[in-house]
């Protein structure tokens, strides 16, 4: 799921995922605003994060209007309008704030979704059964096995294809510089 990175009151940069309805981007990083969890949309903001499927995979877009100074990247969106966002974009409004956008996952055991072909475990290589408890490696989407008889997910440190960790209380591998 994605995330911004967004000023706790202590001024650390604390994830927080998005959900599935556009956000302000004026009233979420408004300096008075709390961080506790994005705010939907308002009526009269001139600049938003739209969420938007692509075939699988959840995006988001940046939109702004022509009297916004929203920037990406240090570029401004005033020309455009728009602007899909990618992994570690940083997205701010001058004189207001900015925050980081995040498509990182983290490794979680969840009940194996099945598939119309099966499904082979990454380290024991038997196939894994629909609803049976699994872990899709965040980096290359390899699933594997994670239960108290097979636990191959937890096997080693690290992915068999990729290096991630396999670590499930593992924090995130890039938090923005401050």
């Amino acid at each position: 799921m994605s995330h911004l990175w967004l000023l706790d009151a202590g001024g650390k940069r604390v994830a927080h995922p998005l959900g599935t309805t556009g956000l302000d981007l004026e009233v979420l990083l408004s300096p008075s605003a709390s961080c506790s969890s994005p705010r939907p949309i308002e009526e009269q903001s001139v600049a938003r994060l739209f969420p938007f499927r692509e075939g699988n995979t959840d995006r988001w877009v940046a939109l702004a209007g022509p009297a916004s100074h929203l920037r990406v990247n240090g570029i401004p969106l005033a020309a455009l309008g728009m602007r899909v966002l990618a992994d570690r974009d940083e997205v701010s409004l001058p004189g207001v704030g900015s925050t980081y956008f995040s498509t990182e996952v983290r490794a979680g055991v969840v009940q194996f979704p099945g598939a119309e072909r099966a499904v082979f475990c990454g380290r024991c290589r038997q196939a894994i059964q629909a609803g049976s408890p699994a872990v899709r490696c965040p980096h290359c989407g390899i699933w594997y096995d994670q239960s108290e008889e097979l636990p191959c997910w937890r096997y080693s440190a690290t992915c068999a294809y990729c290096e991630n960790s396999t670590a499930l209380d593992a924090g995130f591998s890039w938090t923005p510089a401050e």
